[in-house]
């Protein structure tokens, strides 16, 4: 097995050597075979090893006696481990959600975290053949397409998963097979849950009257409709740029009679691409979504609006069709920026990397793009925050004489009022260097005599599913 692993790996490029890899240990089977299995691949590439464990607290004492394993086992061979408790029941109340929607967002939420503090990576999840039927026949019961039934896949961003063509009975035997212990959560196995009525009552039920091989068949099949969607995604990207005619924070406008000249299917696409572009995936959305969103369409009066899942709006608006992603209060917050270090903005879900290098060292070519900006380091007075907006900000735009309340920047830029609590900004311990979607400080620029630069760049970080 571990040289199935390994050729996984390797011939798939999913660990290099210099990564950081984040492993989602729980302390189960599945889990524990991939951690032995990535520590002994430190002998062959040269990456660093990280292991991230929340305990939900809904399984009282077999929850801490998990957690206490995990701390042993990583103890042992010497990885560093990431712990943290948040009852995940208490959590789905809060959220309006299900367990197991509350946890996902926990476990990935949490990933982020850890990775934003050994500055970046890539996480590695234990998902195994088995899994995969399971997540192929759960979207198939909840209605859905091809990239429902592409399910998972081996990597998606920052997301690896090495063992997807192992099954479950494989992994015990390795287990057992090399006296590895590890924990069992009796949660598994109660149908509680519609994942465990699948696994537990669906599946034998298909194995026993339909074919023996029902879970490797699925899994084939999700790997097949995985090549299609990558076909059709190239596809769909080109036509979603035609279409395209706006994209601010929370908002995005396609061209309405262009998308509706599309057929059908191509209008379905490019709907649930738009909704991407805004959330970072396409959780929960389902076909009926995209059904109704067509149905407006077809409709086409001006100022019709309908609503879909997860907190967003679809609206025709004359020759526009739009889709708006409503968006709940951001709270003040401030971070302290750290040099080479990522920092990330939990409540935004942004991230920012900030470092210096001598003039002259890089061209412009090499340090200038849209999610980055430059000023001379010398110039920075006391020590360096991101932050969002306070009463009375104001910046003295680069080119101009005078400051500008950052207000009034945001009106000028027309930027929706529920936009303007997200929107990132820089500051020392004078004055803001630099506004999200604007420009630097007049004072801060770079000139002949700039000795050194300091080079800040912004990303995003989305809340990724399996």
């Amino acid at each position: 097995m571990h040289e199935l692993i390994k050729n996984n790996i390797i011939n798939k490029k999913l660990i290099v050597d210099g990564d950081n890899i984040l492993i989602a240990l729980s302390g189960g089977p599945d889990s524990v075979f991939l951690f032995h299995n990535l520590r002994k691949l430190k002998d062959i590439i040269s990456f660093n090893l990280y292991a991230s464990h929340i305990n939900h607290m809904y399984r009282g004492k077999d929850a801490m006696h998990d957690e206490e394993f995990v701390r042993d086992l990583c103890q042992k061979y010497g990885v560093r481990l990431f712990v943290k408790r948040k009852n995940a029941a208490e959590y789905a109340r809060e959220l309006k959600v299900t367990e197991e929607e509350a946890g996902r967002v926990l476990r990935y939420g949490f990933f982020n975290e850890n990775l934003s503090q050994i500055g970046g990576g890539k996480i590695a999840l234990a998902h195994n053949l088995n899994d995969q039927a399971e997540t192929v026949l759960q979207r198939l019961i909840r209605g859905t397409g091809i990239d429902g039934l592409s399910a998972m896949s081996f990597q998606k961003s920052n997301l690896i998963r090495p063992m997807l063509n192992v099954s479950r009975d494989e992994i015990m035997a390795y287990l057992h097979g090399n006296n590895y212990r590890y924990c069992i959560d009796i949660t598994n196995s109660q149908d509680i849950y519609g994942r465990n009525k699948i696994r537990l009552n669906l599946i034998p039920y298909l194995e026993k009257n339909f074919s023996p091989n029902i879970q490797a068949t699925l899994s084939r099949m999700a790997e097949a409709m995985e090549r299609d969607k990558k076909i059709i995604e190239k596809y769909i990207d080109i036509k979603f740029k035609e279409l395209l005619k706006d994209r601010s924070g929370s908002k995005l406008v396609l061209d309405l009679n262009l998308l509706r000249a599309l057929d059908v299917g191509e209008r379905g696409r490019i709907i649930r691409r738009g909704i991407e572009e805004l959330k970072g995936n396409t959780v929960n959305v389902e076909m009926k979504h995209i059904d109704n969103a067509i149905s407006l369409m077809d409709a086409g009066k001006t100022g019709k609006k309908i609503d879909l899942t997860g907190g967003f709006t679809i609206e025709i608006s004359y020759d526009n069709f739009i889709i708006n992603k409503r968006l709940d209060k951001v709270p003040e917050f401030e971070y302290n920026i750290a040099l080479n270090e990522i920092t990330h903005i939990k409540e935004v879900n942004k991230t920012l990397l900030a470092r210096v290098f001598e003039a002259g060292t890089e061209t412009w070519e090499d340090i200038e793009d849209k999610d980055s900006f430059c000023v001379d380091f010398d110039l920075v007075k006391g020590s360096l925050t991101v932050r969002n907006r306070r009463p009375g900000d104001s910046i003295t735009p680069c080119g101009m004489e005078g400051s500008k309340k950052v207000k009034d920047v945001f009106i000028d830029l027309k930027i929706p009022k529920e936009e303007r609590d997200s929107r990132l900004i820089v500051a020392d311990d004078e004055n803001i260097i630099w506004l999200e979607g604007y420009r630097i400080n007049d004072k801060y620029k770079i000139n002949e005599s700039t000795k050194k630069i300091l080079k800040i760049s912004t990303g995003r970080q989305y809340e990724q599913r399996h």
